[in-house]
Protein backbone atom coordinates (compact mmCIF):
# COMPACT_ATOMS: atom_id res chain seq x y z
CA UNK A 1 0.00 0.00 0.00
CA UNK A 2 1.05 3.15 -0.96
CA UNK A 3 1.55 6.11 1.17
CA UNK A 4 2.24 9.72 1.00
CA UNK A 5 3.38 12.91 3.59
CA UNK A 6 0.96 15.99 2.41
CA UNK A 7 1.90 19.11 4.77
CA UNK A 8 -0.60 21.13 6.36
CA UNK A 9 -1.01 25.23 7.41
CA UNK A 10 -2.06 24.58 10.96
CA UNK A 11 -5.50 23.07 12.09
CA UNK A 12 -5.63 26.59 14.33
CA UNK A 13 -6.17 28.59 11.40
CA UNK A 14 -6.80 27.16 8.48
CA UNK A 15 -9.26 24.17 9.80
CA UNK A 16 -12.27 23.91 7.05
CA UNK A 17 -9.31 25.06 4.42
CA UNK A 18 -7.66 21.67 5.60
CA UNK A 19 -10.79 19.59 5.73
CA UNK A 20 -11.39 20.38 1.90
CA UNK A 21 -7.66 19.44 1.08
CA UNK A 22 -8.49 16.15 2.39
CA UNK A 23 -11.83 15.62 0.64
CA UNK A 24 -10.18 16.82 -2.47
CA UNK A 25 -7.40 14.02 -1.81
CA UNK A 26 -10.08 11.26 -1.20
CA UNK A 27 -11.86 12.54 -4.50
CA UNK A 28 -8.30 11.24 -5.58
CA UNK A 29 -7.93 8.24 -3.99
CA UNK A 30 -5.63 9.58 -1.21
CA UNK A 31 -7.41 8.96 2.47
CA UNK A 32 -6.16 10.30 6.08
CA UNK A 33 -4.01 7.52 7.57
CA UNK A 34 -2.98 9.49 10.35
CA UNK A 35 -1.63 13.08 11.67
CA UNK A 36 2.21 13.53 11.16
CA UNK A 37 4.86 16.14 12.16
CA UNK A 38 3.46 19.18 10.54
CA UNK A 39 1.07 17.29 8.49
CA UNK A 40 -0.65 14.40 7.27
CA UNK A 41 0.04 10.54 6.22
CA UNK A 42 -2.53 9.36 3.21
CA UNK A 43 -2.78 6.02 1.58
CA UNK A 44 -3.67 5.18 -1.63
CA UNK A 45 -7.19 3.34 -1.75
CA UNK A 46 -10.27 3.26 -4.25
CA UNK A 47 -11.58 7.45 -4.39
CA UNK A 48 -14.36 8.08 -2.41
CA UNK A 49 -16.23 11.43 -2.15
CA UNK A 50 -16.29 12.19 1.28
CA UNK A 51 -16.43 15.12 4.09
CA UNK A 52 -14.00 15.57 6.31
CA UNK A 53 -14.45 16.97 9.92
CA UNK A 54 -12.69 17.57 13.32
CA UNK A 55 -13.30 17.67 17.08
CA UNK A 56 -11.57 18.16 19.99
CA UNK A 57 -11.92 16.45 23.12
CA UNK A 58 -9.62 15.70 25.81
CA UNK A 59 -9.67 11.68 26.91
CA UNK A 60 -12.92 11.05 24.94
CA UNK A 61 -14.73 7.85 25.91
CA UNK A 62 -16.33 5.27 23.91
CA UNK A 63 -19.74 7.04 24.23
CA UNK A 64 -18.43 9.72 22.33
CA UNK A 65 -17.20 7.49 19.42
CA UNK A 66 -20.33 5.94 19.40
CA UNK A 67 -22.07 9.18 19.44
CA UNK A 68 -20.41 10.36 16.64
CA UNK A 69 -20.82 7.08 14.51
CA UNK A 70 -24.72 6.87 15.14
CA UNK A 71 -24.34 10.14 13.34
CA UNK A 72 -22.69 9.00 10.17
CA UNK A 73 -19.28 10.07 11.54
CA UNK A 74 -16.45 7.25 11.12
CA UNK A 75 -13.10 7.91 13.43
CA UNK A 76 -10.13 7.97 11.18
CA UNK A 77 -7.55 9.18 13.27
CA UNK A 78 -6.55 11.32 16.60
CA UNK A 79 -3.14 13.11 17.84
CA UNK A 80 -2.48 12.69 21.41
CA UNK A 81 -6.17 12.61 23.35
CA UNK A 82 -7.35 15.96 22.18
CA UNK A 83 -7.60 16.46 18.44
CA UNK A 84 -10.07 13.92 16.02
CA UNK A 85 -10.86 13.54 12.81
CA UNK A 86 -14.11 11.81 11.23
CA UNK A 87 -15.31 10.83 7.80
CA UNK A 88 -18.30 10.55 6.64
CA UNK A 89 -20.71 10.57 3.04
CA UNK A 90 -21.90 13.49 2.16
CA UNK A 91 -25.14 13.03 3.55
CA UNK A 92 -23.92 13.06 7.46
CA UNK A 93 -24.97 15.80 9.59
CA UNK A 94 -22.55 17.88 10.15
CA UNK A 95 -20.87 17.71 13.86
CA UNK A 96 -21.18 20.93 15.06
CA UNK A 97 -24.21 22.74 13.94
CA UNK A 98 -25.13 25.84 16.18
CA UNK A 99 -23.00 29.02 17.30
CA UNK A 100 -23.04 27.74 21.34
CA UNK A 101 -21.54 24.23 20.72
CA UNK A 102 -18.97 25.37 17.88
CA UNK A 103 -17.55 28.19 19.99
CA UNK A 104 -17.19 25.72 23.20
CA UNK A 105 -15.18 23.64 20.56
CA UNK A 106 -12.89 25.93 19.99
CA UNK A 107 -12.90 27.58 23.59
CA UNK A 108 -11.61 24.43 24.93
CA UNK A 109 -8.38 24.15 22.80
CA UNK A 110 -8.02 27.92 23.15
CA UNK A 111 -7.75 27.82 26.83
CA UNK A 112 -5.39 24.79 27.15
CA UNK A 113 -2.85 26.33 24.85
CA UNK A 114 -3.24 29.97 26.54
CA UNK A 115 -2.19 28.15 29.51
CA UNK A 116 1.00 26.32 27.95
CA UNK A 117 1.76 29.53 26.33
CA UNK A 118 1.63 31.69 29.26
CA UNK A 119 3.79 29.18 31.39
CA UNK A 120 6.16 28.81 28.37
CA UNK A 121 6.20 32.98 28.09
CA UNK A 122 7.21 33.26 32.37
CA UNK A 123 10.09 30.68 31.52
CA UNK A 124 11.18 32.60 28.68
CA UNK A 125 11.36 35.42 30.50
CA UNK A 126 12.65 34.11 33.43
CA UNK A 127 15.50 32.45 31.80
CA UNK A 128 16.30 35.65 29.95
CA UNK A 129 16.35 37.31 32.91
CA UNK A 130 19.45 34.48 33.93
CA UNK A 131 21.83 36.22 31.05
CA UNK A 132 22.31 39.13 32.98
CA UNK A 133 24.75 37.35 35.10
CA UNK A 134 28.06 36.15 34.31
CA UNK A 135 27.80 32.11 34.25
CA UNK A 136 30.59 29.99 33.32
CA UNK A 137 30.69 28.40 29.45
CA UNK A 138 28.64 25.07 30.51
CA UNK A 139 25.95 26.70 32.38
CA UNK A 140 25.29 29.20 29.56
CA UNK A 141 25.29 26.75 26.84
CA UNK A 142 23.04 24.66 28.89
CA UNK A 143 20.51 28.21 29.14
CA UNK A 144 20.68 28.75 25.51
CA UNK A 145 20.15 25.14 24.85
CA UNK A 146 16.93 25.41 27.48
CA UNK A 147 16.03 28.94 26.20
CA UNK A 148 15.41 27.69 22.46
CA UNK A 149 13.38 24.61 23.65
CA UNK A 150 11.18 27.08 25.45
CA UNK A 151 10.93 29.51 22.79
CA UNK A 152 10.02 26.60 19.92
CA UNK A 153 7.63 25.51 22.32
CA UNK A 154 5.88 29.07 22.94
CA UNK A 155 5.67 29.27 19.26
CA UNK A 156 3.93 25.90 19.15
CA UNK A 157 1.38 27.17 21.99
CA UNK A 158 1.15 30.29 21.24
CA UNK A 159 -0.09 30.60 18.01
CA UNK A 160 -2.59 27.52 17.85
CA UNK A 161 -3.83 29.90 21.08
CA UNK A 162 -4.06 33.09 18.67
CA UNK A 163 -5.52 30.98 16.01
CA UNK A 164 -8.49 29.22 18.56
CA UNK A 165 -9.16 32.66 19.97
CA UNK A 166 -9.71 34.94 16.37
CA UNK A 167 -11.58 31.82 15.56
CA UNK A 168 -14.04 31.86 18.48
CA UNK A 169 -14.81 35.46 18.35
CA UNK A 170 -15.12 35.35 14.76
CA UNK A 171 -17.88 32.67 15.37
CA UNK A 172 -19.77 34.31 18.35
CA UNK A 173 -19.77 37.41 15.79
CA UNK A 174 -21.70 35.83 13.22
CA UNK A 175 -24.04 34.56 15.18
Amino acid sequence: MRQKYMSSWGLAFAEEREMRKLERMAAKGWHLKKFAPLGYTLVEGEPEDVQYSLDYRTRPDEDYFDLFASSGWQHVTSTGDEIHIFKGNRDAKPIYSDVETTEEKYHDMERQMGRAALILGILWIALFSLFQFDWPIVVETILIGVQLLVTIGLVFTGLPYIGYRFKRKRISREG
